[in-house]
């Protein structure tokens, strides 16, 4: 007996056969990696959830917002909420893996591991490991009441760089390093790339979240010096040092989003963006080019989280984690809710992975 396909995903098969031939793309939720989020009694859930490859087999995830219980057994409405954390996984198989949880701590209560300054806060995006070094990029992030808003605003970014990695991330030498200013409200970091002699590095734009492209010598970013970054401003321009463009550089791509991932497609030489889609009830979807600088295809949806179709929905943070393994490539994301019911449930809030399988 032959199965017929769905009509939506016949279609999606047709047009994603441009950059995937013999795809037969397919999605499927991974309830037994789920776990790995929910290993530590006293990590109640979060969002944010980029991840960077140490090597040996370690991954470090970066947390936004965390639910985390001064003791075990504690409930999420008597927890503090440490504006970041991170985890260590050991194992790139996150159904087989381990996690352990870190943040700080002060007078025996839970604290974001990168502390607050002032009345700002900060918020993870990505990082890169360069050697011996990691170079972690975070949003800056200030209250904001004006009306209409999320009671949030970025107000810029900053970056760290982290050495003795093999130690424990509670004894990492730590130095928070000079960041350039740009003028044009660009926060950069949200994807950070290893290639040949350069790390390659993602911003967006505030409010429209355009994505823009940016350079750095891996020599020049391991010894933490941001100041020499070049800006992609076009294929008629190319690459410009900051301090001699005098206009907006030139987006790689629009409809972007505030937390993203890039990676490289080694099956189809080509590269693949993963993002969240749409406010409230999202769709995870994906974009290719053949170079990072773009030109970058159409976003095509390729899952729909089941928590996207509640009422009130609020999903978000897609991105993929391209060192894991058990699919082509491994997504995440989170689903929120408003403060009463995410005290209360359970079943949210904690990343949830999904399986891609873009080859045959």
């Amino acid at each position: 007996m032959r199965m017929r396909l769905p009509f939506s995903l016949v279609w999606l098969i047709a047009f994603t056969s441009l950059a995937y031939p013999c795809a037969a793309q397919i999605a499927t939720a991974w309830p037994e990696a789920d776990q790995l989020f929910r290993s530590d009694p006293r990590w109640l859930g979060g969002d944010g959830a980029f991840s960077v490859d140490l090597g040996n087999g370690r991954v470090l995830w970066l947390f936004g917002d965390s639910f985390v219980a001064s003791e075990p057994g504690r409930r999420r409405s008597e927890s503090h909420m440490p504006r970041n954390t991170l985890a260590i996984q050991t194992g790139y198989d996150p159904s087989r893996a381990s996690m352990k949880f870190y943040w700080r701590t002060r007078r025996g209560q839970p604290e974001s591991f990168f502390r607050e300054q002032g009345e700002n806060w900060l918020w993870p995006m990505h990082g890169v490991k360069l050697g011996d070094h990691l170079l972690l990029f975070y949003n800056i992030i200030s209250p904001d009441k004006t009306p209409k808003s999320l009671g949030f605003r970025g107000v810029g970014w900053t970056a760290f760089l982290v050495s003795n990695l093999a130690q424990d991330p509670l004894h990492w030498v730590i130095r928070r390093i000079h960041t350039p200013i740009n003028p044009w409200n660009i926060m950069v970091g949200v994807v950070a790339l290893l290639e040949r002699d350069y790390v390659y590095v993602f911003g967006f734009d505030e409010p429209r979240h355009d994505a823009y492209l940016l350079r750095l010598s891996v020599g020049t970013a391991s010894g933490g010096n941001l100041s020499a970054f070049e800006w992609w401003c076009g294929s008629e321009r190319g690459w410009v040092a900051q301090k001699e463009i005098s206009t907006k550089p030139a987006p790689v791509f629009t409809v972007g989003s505030t937390e993203f991932s890039v990676h490289l497609d080694h099956v189809k030489h080509r590269y693949v963006e993963v993002q969240s889609v749409g406010f409230g009830g999202s769709d995870i979807s994906v974009r290719w080019s053949d170079q990072l600088a773009g030109p970058w295809s159409q976003l095509v949806k390729i899952y729909r989280p089941p928590e996207s179709d509640a009422p009130d929905a609020f999903v978000y943070a897609g991105k993929a984690h391209v060192e894991l393994v058990g699919a082509d490539f491994i997504v995440t994301y989170v689903a929120n809710a408003a403060d009463e019911r995410l005290a209360k449930d359970m079943s949210i809030y904690f990343p949830r992975f999904v399986r891609i399988n873009l080859h045959e």
